[in-house]
């Protein structure tokens, strides 16, 4: 932190050290782009996979974010000298010459040059574009370059259709689908029209927006409030939170902290409902150990891995979990236990593989918060820790939640 006595003591100086800054960051974004396709010169047998989680690490990201700037630092110094050098003058910011190289990159090697070229001089005459209008003008440059990119990139989108979902923490979440552009026209305007049809009834007091919401999650559930949908909930809470008495927030798998209210709602969810609350361990710091006979990591076990890890647990990876993974390999002795077993994204999983990578568990079973110390092929080490469970304490209870389901809670 810059003591207070640095600081510029006028308005105007304030302003001038801020844009001196931001120039800055352009020049070291434009330098960490250089090294980054430099590392990709310095490791010819090296996958993109490893290259882009060497890259992610060294720069407190994910693995895929990793990849993603492998991508852009091998475009900028390959095919993007000048946008490179608007980066590096501090006249774009890494995020608008993000934007160029992906709305470029299907254009032929010799025609991306020529885009390179036409769209620097562009942004030098027109300063101040936002990232739409840098997008856009990118884009014009390469459907007039090459006519067919704009199929190329209309299947390769077709192609990456899948949707996707993230909390707000404030009991709200984003379904986001990417889906043909034919498709959400369609769907937008079945749901206006339907939202404007009862909004017209004079019966309905919901607005708009609120109308469009809930007709999502009844046409895709079947049910007006898809409250009676099966589930499952893996929820961990303290026993003063569930007995009335403590405010601190549960955790419920996949989505994160709960306010206490809201963890003791699920606990007690009538019959009706359907909800399932598994059982979890815990001791003052970290879930305790399971082990199996299996080579595979399924049932309670996989259960148990994904409610102590929550999230892959490569370090700056928050990728849900999809793998259940031996730290030690079973070929090299490693036991399916949860002392032996973390939760891994599919990315990471095959990442893992690649030569030159290493995890190790450096913690005592049990005794220790689960601790993973990752070792990259050019020798750096991250550590990943289980995250703590909610209001650990060491008073462990069985709680019967209602008729024939309990709940080990901590």
């Amino acid at each position: 932190m810059i003591p207070s006595e640095l600081l510029p003591d006028a308005p105007a100086a304030c302003v001038d050290e801020l844009e001196e800054i931001e120039r800055l960051k352009g020049a070291l974004c434009a330098r960490q782009a250089r090294l980054v396709a430099q590392l990709a010169e310095l490791s010819p047998g090296s996958s993109d996979r490893s290259l882009g989680g060497e890259v992610g690490m060294a720069r407190h990201e994910s693995p895929s974010r990793g990849r993603r700037l492998l991508r852009l630092g091998r475009s900028l110094v390959h095919d993007h000298p000048e946008v490179l050098g608007l980066l590096q003058s501090g006249e774009i910011n890494e995020a608008r010459a993000e934007l160029v190289c992906t709305e470029t990159r299907d254009l032929a090697a010799a025609d991306r040059r020529t885009a390179d070229r036409e769209i620097a001089e562009r942004l030098r005459e027109q300063p101040g574009l936002g990232d739409r209008d840098v997008a856009d003008l990118a884009r014009r440059v390469a459907f007039r370059i090459d006519a067919t990119t704009a199929e190329r990139r209309r299947m390769r989108g077709h192609a990456e259709r899948r949707v996707w979902s993230r909390t707000h923490g404030d009991g709200t979440a984003t379904v986001s689908g990417r889906i043909a552009d034919h498709q959400m026209v369609a769907i937008m305007a079945s749901l206006g029209h339907r939202a404007e049809t009862l909004r017209a009834s004079g019966c309905d007091d919901r607005s708009r927006a609120q109308i469009v919401a809930d007709l999502f999650v009844e046409r895709l559930t079947g049910q007006a409030t898809a409250t009676s949908t099966p589930v499952r909930i893996d929820l961990v809470v303290p026993a003063e939170t569930l007995l009335g008495g403590g405010d601190e927030p549960g955790e419920v798998a996949g989505l994160g902290p709960v306010p206490a209210q809201v963890a003791r709602d699920l606990v007690h969810a009538s019959p009706e409902q359907a909800t399932v609350i598994r059982r979890l361990f815990a001791d003052t710091d970290h879930l305790v150990a399971m082990e199996s006979l299996s080579r595979l990591f399924s049932g309670l076990l996989r259960q148990f891995l994904e409610l102590r890890d929550r999230r892959c647990r490569t370090p700056w990876c928050d990728a849900p979990i999809q793998h259940g993974d031996h730290v030690r390999s079973v070929a090299r002795g490693g036991a399916t236990s949860s002392h032996n077993g973390q939760g891994l994204c599919l990315g990471c999983n095959l990442m893992k593989e690649e030569p030159g990578w290493e995890h190790t568990v450096v913690s005592d079973d049990v005794v220790e918060a689960h601790t993973v110390e990752v070792t990259t092929p050019t020798g750096h080490r991250h550590r990943s820790t289980e995250p703590r469970p909610p209001g650990a304490d060491p008073r462990d209870h069985y709680v019967q939640t209602r008729p024939g389901v309990y709940s080990l809670i901590a």
